[in-house]
């Protein structure tokens, strides 16, 4: 066979190997170099792998051929002997290597293209800017390697049909690859290992010092710590935990409760882990909001604000449509959790004003954002929200609620007063949070202690209802753009 070197210009025009790129002065010398250099029939390169000693030999049949013959483990085997992978019958080493050179069923060596999927799906996130997208194209594509004229490699996505004809055999410059199998701990750990990709595919990954935190497998003890009595140290572990799982979120306010019924509002069944799980993390719809839960069978959270940092969706309340964990969701806390500064915050349930707290409730607050204007609304806070605004029947509902809170009582006198300071603004007119009021304070004793009278109870369950719309409606503006204003200060100060 006559050959020269492909970049020589005169033979420009000549039959060329698309494998390698090498030029051959005839066609039946192209046809000969593809037999010997390359795959003969299959007409496509791929890595060969001796199955005696595991050595790779490359991307040539020929390669194979001639390390059967010298390969030292081959030489200890006795012949007659069948092919490992098609049961063709050699009776001697030299058959046996000529058979290597012509065995379409000899095993690929696929050992490094996890390392390459990995390197490919990185590329893919950084390209693409967003894991969601990178997951998408992955799902529609199939990646393959590209061998260059140069003799370098390349990382591509082709169709699944072009896929199916490389394997059944037709003839390209392209490779497809083979990604490992997961088990579920597995994937697990892979998943783990990526985050700091994804960290990197939205500028508010610079929120996050991957350094500070530490991934929770599945043994790890802070799942069975008992609530009530480990309620401040698990607010503190979980103060600005991450949430990864395809779309990674930081949660900035986690509510974390017991799994007694008389603690957890949320119906903690919904969120128990399955199986050998000490834990798992659902988005469930409950009281007509999607929540996303993390459920363990000592204790359950409830993720209230959150920064989606693949794409930097801010998402204030409980009410999350957007994140769908995975089962193989990975939860990361600090390392070095500091002391706590939050205190625990009774709360009733909507109905039950006049019983004592039924379950106290110990948030995960992230520090940095722990102020009325940066946190979702709830029925304390609401009236920080309104206390510069003149009175309205919103304003004195809220006032209601904010004394209820923090001064554990309400004066029927200052609700009387402001009642009639509304209706003045409204020139006499009133609204029905006034007449709920109104109502209200004819049955209020002098100073309303909590817990309160039923009828008092009806009243304020009334007001609640009544009230979260306010409540849904601030958390979607002022609150957002709080939380949205203090993000961009943080990524400026962090350049």
């Amino acid at each position: 066979m006559n050959s020269v070197p492909s970049d020589a210009s005169p033979l420009a025009d000549k039959p060329t190997c698309r494998l390698c790129g090498m030029v051959s002065l005839t066609a039946a010398g192209l046809r000969a170099h593809k037999i010997d250099s390359h795959d003969g029939k299959r007409g496509r390169y791929h890595p060969l792998r001796c199955k005696w000693c595991n050595k790779t030999v490359g991307m040539t049949r020929k390669g194979l051929s001639k390390h059967l013959i010298k390969c030292t483990e081959v030489s200890k085997v006795q012949f007659p002997l069948c092919c490992p992978y098609c049961d063709h019958e050699c009776q001697r080493l030299e058959v046996l290597s000529k058979h290597g050179s012509d065995c379409l069923s000899w095993e690929e060596d696929t050992s490094k293209d996890g390392e390459r999927l990995d390197e490919f799906e990185k590329e893919l996130i950084r390209v693409t800017r967003h894991p969601a997208t990178s997951l998408l194209v992955k799902r529609l594509f199939d990646p393959a390697e590209l061998r260059l004229p140069d003799g370098s490699t390349e990382m591509a996505l082709i169709m699944p049909s072009v896929s199916k004809r490389l394997r059944d055999g037709s003839k390209a410059q392209v490779r497809i690859l083979k990604p490992h199998e997961h088990t579920v701990d597995q994937a697990v750990a892979a998943a783990s290992t990526k985050l700091d990709v994804v960290l990197e595919s939205h500028s508010y990954g610079r929120l996050i010092n991957l350094e500070e935190y530490r991934s929770l497998d599945n043994k790890d003890p802070v799942w069975h710590l008992p609530l009530p009595d480990n309620g401040e140290r698990l607010a503190t572990m979980l103060e600005g935990l991450i949430l990864h799982s395809g779309e990674d979120v930081l949660a900035l306010k986690v509510e974390v409760y017991g799994t007694a019924d008389y603690e957890d509002p949320h119906a903690q069944d919904i969120a128990r882990p399955e199986g050998t799980s000490s834990f798992r993390v659902v988005n469930v719809c409950h009281d007509s909001a999607h929540k996303i839960m993390i459920g363990t069978i000592k204790w359950c959270a409830l993720v209230t604000l959150a920064v989606m940092l693949t794409d930097g969706t801010v998402i204030v309340g409980p009410d999350n449509k957007i994140l769908q964990p995975k089962s193989t969701s990975c939860i990361w806390i600090k390392k070095d959790p500091g002391p706590f500064v939050y205190n625990t915050m009774p709360r009733q349930l909507r109905s039950k004003f006049f019983e004592s707290a039924t379950f106290e409730r110990y948030a995960a607050v992230h520090q940095l954002f722990n102020h009325h204007t940066s946190m979702p609304v709830t029925l304390k806070t609401l009236y920080g929200f309104k206390s510069n605004k003149a009175w309205s029947g919103i304003k004195v509902a809220a006032f209601v609620f904010h004394q209820l809170f923090s001064q554990k009582k309400v004066v029927k006198a200052d609700v009387i007063k402001h009642v009639n300071d509304a209706l003045e603004l409204r020139k006499g007119r009133s609204c029905e949070l006034l007449n709920i009021i109104q109502e209200m304070a004819c049955e209020m004793r002098e100073e309303e202690a909590f817990p309160v009278s039923k009828t008092v109870n009806k009243c304020l369950t009334d007001l609640a209802g009544k009230l979260s719309s306010e409540i849904t409606n601030l958390n979607h503006t002022d609150v957002l753009h709080a939380v949205e204003k203090k993000i961009k200060s943080m990524l400026l100060v962090r350049k």
